[in-house]
């Protein structure tokens, strides 16, 4: 496949990946940079609700079960910033039918320190900071960005172009 090698695997972010919650995040906050205002915001949602309230992006859940099924999903990546938000991420993630493993990141912390890549390990994200890091802890990043002019082998506009061969 264009974006894999053998033995690569992918572990994929959620916000602003499989739904739009970033988008919706950042409309509610726009230009606000203070912590603790975005934490009080990220522990105040009805995580419930929230999550059937965005958008899945487009072919998401179809891309995401067909590379399950490829054996080259093997696990989805995401910060939450309380144990409402990982449950119910969790029960979003398992309702698709997918079956991978989710690793939980707190907030500040690298998502490489919770999953160590190695040279194999890729990160698909839509934050660049995540990727820089992914990479510079010996990973492989994606980036997602569906509103990009271009596509590359290191960014993709929509994800059913992981499956091309």
């Amino acid at each position: 496949m264009k974006y894999f090698e053998p033995g690569d695997i992918l572990l994929a972010d959620f916000d602003g990946v499989y739904i739009d919650s970033q988008q919706r995040f950042l409309e509610v906050m726009k230009d606000e940079k203070s912590f603790i205002l975005w934490m009080e915001y990220l522990t105040s949602i009805n995580w419930k609700y929230f999550l059937y309230e965005c958008e899945e992006m487009l072919n998401a859940t179809d891309t995401f079960l067909e590379l399950q099924e490829l054996n080259i999903l093997k696990g989805f990546i995401t910060r939450i910033h309380s144990f409402d938000e990982g449950r119910e991420k969790g029960k979003f993630i398992r309702d698709k039918g997918l079956i991978v493993p989710i690793y939980y990141v707190l907030p500040k912390q690298p998502k490489s320190v919770v999953y160590m890549p190695d040279e194999h390990t890729i990160l698909l994200d839509d934050n660049y900071d995540n990727a820089i890091d992914w990479e510079d802890n010996g990973g492989k990043s994606i980036i997602f960005d569906p509103t990009s002019k271009t596509e590359n082998k290191k960014l993709i506009k929509k994800l059913d172009s992981l499956l091309t061969r």
